[in-house]
C-alpha cells in the first residue's frame, strides 16, 4: 500500500495516506482524550459517589452541599440515597455507599472514619393555640405538663435519647403521647393539637401555619444536635476526597 506519492520536486499523499492520517490524527486526539480522562478521574473530578443522607439534612444542610459540589465538580455524579441513621452504618460496612451524612453519638461505627460537620440545636414546635405560643421566653420546663410527640428509639437512636436526657435534665419525666419519626408527620400532629415536640431547628424552613417554632432558653448540651459524615477507612476514592474536601468548608 502507497502512502507517498514522489516525483523529483516533491511529495504528496495519496487517497490512502490521506486516509491514514486522518486516522492517525484521530487515535492520537482520543489517547490524549483517555489520559485527561483518567487524571481527572484520580484527581476526583470524574466519576460517582453513592452519599446516604437523613431527611432532616434535606432543609437546609444538604441542598448547600450539593450545590457547591455541583459547582466544583461538576463531572462527578452523586448518587443520594435517603436513610435513617442506623441504616447509614449497614450500607457503609457492606459498601453500597460510599459516604453517609449521620446524626451522633451512634453505635457500630467504631470501626468508620467520622467527620463532624454541623452542629444543630433542638426547637419547640408548639401548636399556634399554645398557651405559651406568644411567649418571649420558653424554657423546655415549662413544657413539662405537655404530651410530646418524641422520635422512636428503634428509628432515630440518637435524636430519641438527646431529647430523654434534655428533659432529665430539666427535671421531668416526659408523658409520651406519639412517636413518629417524620419530622413532617410530627408537625402536622403538633398542628391538630395532639401535643408539642422538640425537633431539629432545620424545621424551620418548612413552615405550617398551624405552628410555632421556638427557640429554647436552656443551656444545654442534650439540646445540641451533631451531624456528620462518616466513611469506611478504606474507601480512599478520589470521589471521597472530593466531596470531604467540600464538607470541610461547612
Amino acid at each position: 500500500m502507497q502512502l507517498l506519492a514522489r516525483s523529483k520536486h516533491s511529495v504528496s499523499l495519496t487517497a490512502a495516506g490521506r486516509a491514514f492520517l486522518e486516522e492517525a490524527r484521530e487515535l492520537i486526539a482520543h489517547g490524549q482524550r483517555a489520559i485527561d480522562m483518567a487524571r481527572r478521574a484520580s484527581e476526583g473530578l470524574t466519576g460517582k459517589i453513592s452519599v446516604g443522607f437523613m431527611g432532616s439534612v434535606s432543609y437546609e444542610l444538604l441542598p448547600r452541599i450539593l450545590r457547591e459540589f455541583g459547582r466544583r465538580f461538576p463531572a462527578i455524579h452523586v448518587d443520594l440515597r435517603e436513610q435513617k441513621s442506623v441504616e447509614h452504618i449497614e450500607s457503609l460496612h457492606a459498601a453500597k455507599i460510599d459516604l453517609g451524612i449521620v446524626r451522633v453519638p451512634i453505635s457500630n461505627a467504631a470501626d468508620l472514619n467520622m467527620r463532624t460537620i454541623a452542629v444543630k440545636r433542638f426547637i419547640a414546635v408548639l401548636p399556634r393555640d399554645h398557651r405559651l405560643a406568644a411567649s418571649r421566653s420558653l424554657r423546655l420546663e415549662d413544657l413539662s405538663e405537655a404530651p410530646f410527640m418524641i422520635f422512636p428509639a428503634d428509628k432515630s437512636p440518637s435524636l430519641h435519647a438527646k431529647f430523654l436526657m434534655a428533659c432529665d435534665e430539666a427535671g421531668f419525666s416526659p408523658r409520651i403521647a406519639h412517636e413518629a419519626w417524620q419530622m413532617a408527620s410530627m408537625v402536622s400532629l403538633v398542628a391538630a393539637g395532639m401535643g408539642v415536640a422538640l425537633l431539629p431547628a432545620q424545621v424551620r424552613n418548612s413552615p405550617h401555619p398551624g405552628v410555632v417554632y421556638k427557640e429554647l432558653d436552656n443551656d444545654s448540651q442534650h439540646l445540641e444536635l451533631e451531624i456528620a459524615a462518616t466513611w469506611r477507612p478504606d474507601n480512599i476514592s478520589a470521589g471521597v476526597h472530593s466531596i470531604l474536601s467540600v464538607l470541610g468548608e461547612r
